[in-house]
């Protein structure tokens, strides 16, 4: 009888496990903009510009993100977010993730080009 309580038990411990969830990379480095090597290649392309520009990083949907944009008060843009691997995942503010700024946790500067 113990046995099959037992086996009865380890059925319903295996029929309603958890859904797996996606393991995502999170990026634990102290200098991003130097350490990750396609946002240092982004950050180069980032300083020849002009306008004023900045890369942030945060949390959304489990997963550490960089969004790279632009500061200029005077100019209306989308800003990129990518994963950290450097994936683009979507323009935040658009269709594509419209309620990302809503969403998105702990956003904090890691570089601006200061102009």
């Amino acid at each position: 009888m113990r046995t099959l309580y037992a086996f009865c038990l380890l059925c319903v411990f295996a029929l309603t496990s958890c859904e797996e969830e996606p393991m995502y990379k999170t990026c634990v480095v102290a200098n991003p903009t130097q350490e990750l090597e396609w946002l240092r290649v982004k950050v180069q392309e980032l300083e020849k510009s002009q306008y004023c520009q900045f890369v942030q990083s945060g949390h959304w949907k489990g997963r550490t993100v960089f969004v790279l944009g632009n500061c200029d008060p005077l100019i209306n843009s989308i800003s990129s977010v990518y994963d950290c691997d450097g994936n683009l995942l979507c323009y935040g503010g658009d269709e594509t993730c419209p309620d990302f700024s809503k969403e998105v946790k702990n956003l904090k500067i890691v570089w601006k080009n200061g102009k």
